[in-house]
């Protein structure tokens, strides 16, 4: 399956409240009221992936993900977020004289606190993507997944869990399944680290690969940039992974 291909299913099936009540103990890490500092933005999300931190209600984000993705989430409450995704605006700005590949993805996503430091979100995420390319024209892909976060805004370490189905124009429909570990920790008000490691074991429509991201976060109260590297691996009849260079411009509004 071509690289790009791989890419643009991977983009389909990832999914898009910080520490409570109480005296924060002896030796514990600060957050961000502790430090004055305004808070996370970005705390929902990973370079490519979700957490379990929920959007406040009316809050939401807008901007390109990944480049050629243009993404838009927003809190329907406290514990619900919507999200759509597409990568039209790209092809259409890169394509003007020629047919333009149709692309869309829609998740709903529902937190839920264990406790100051533990949440639980599950949720639902499926999409069609028309890659243009020789016999995998079309590439769909709808599936659940559950996602377990421990930390702050500031500082936590995401596990997710996704069975999806994925089919093409040419391919019959594969049950495949992603499981990822995630972090991200904040080193300064505007600035911090992120990354994600993955592995589809199951031979599907892409066959068995794992992929790694790592990357810079810089953020203020209304937007977030994500600098970082993307590396590759398929199982099968490849030698050597991929890396490739990324980078996310959003719009946060509360």
């Amino acid at each position: 399956m071509p690289r790009f291909s791989w890419l643009m299913l991977l983009w389909l099936v990832l999914p898009g409240a910080s520490a409570g009540a109480g005296e924060p103990v002896e030796d514990a890490p600060q957050t961000s009221s502790d430090r004055g500092w305004f808070e996370n933005p970005t705390r929902t999300r990973g370079l490519l992936g979700s957490t379990a931190l929920p959007l406040h209600a009316g809050e939401g984000l807008f901007g390109q993900q990944a480049v050629f993705a243009t993404v838009a989430e927003v809190g329907l409450s406290e514990r619900v977020s919507l999200s759509v995704a597409s990568a039209f605006p790209v092809y259409a700005m890169a394509r003007l004289f020629s047919d333009i590949p149709f692309s869309l993805m829609a998740g709903l996503k529902v937190s839920r606190p264990l406790s100051d430091k533990l949440h639980l979100a599950f949720g639902v995420q499926g999409g069609s993507f028309d890659t243009d390319l020789y016999l995998l024209d079309t590439i769909n892909a709808v599936g659940a997944y559950g996602i377990l976060t421990y930390g702050t805004g500031d500082a936590h370490v995401s596990l997710t869990v996704q069975p999806f189905v994925a089919w093409g124009s040419f391919h019959s429909g594969s049950v495949m399944v992603l499981p990822m570990l995630g972090g991200f920790v904040r080193l300064g008000e505007h600035w911090g680290l992120a990354g994600e490691v993955a592995l589809s074991p199951i031979n599907g429509i892409s066959g068995a690969f794992g992929f790694a991201t790592a990357g810079a976060r810089f953020m203020g109260q209304h937007w977030s940039l994500d600098l970082g590297l993307l590396a590759e691996q398929q199982w099968k009849d490849t030698d050597k992974p991929s890396v490739l260079p990324g980078g996310s411009f959003l719009f946060h509004w509360r």
